[in-house]
């Protein structure tokens, strides 16, 4: 039993070392690129809140701009039916 604990943990060291291996190969080919990216991620971070915020903003004026154009159909809707109401009523009188 703990000859196969032993050989599991030698394989999985194995493969962690290689892992690392691995990454610092690839952090060491792309090291100048992240030199001038890493400066640029508090701006990029800074630029991203701020569209946020004048989305949010565009989108509070939008909806608060579909919500008068639905009153206003509302409003015009109860004139409509008022108008109608009231001819009936005069052309009903006519009848009389």
């Amino acid at each position: 039993m703990v000859v196969v604990a032993g050989g599991y943990v030698t394989i999985t060291l194995r493969n962690v070392n290689a892992a690392v291996k691995n990454v610092g190969a690839i952090l060491k080919e792309n090291q100048q690129a992240l030199n001038q990216v890493i400066p640029n991620i508090a701006t990029a971070s800074e630029n991203v809140v701020a569209i946020t915020n004048n989305l949010r903003t565009g989108l509070g004026e939008t909806s608060k701009a579909i919500e008068t154009a639905d009153q206003i159909a509302t409003y015009a809707m109860v004139i409509g039916e008022t108008a109608k109401a009231l001819a009936n009523l005069f052309t009903a009188a006519k009848k009389l």
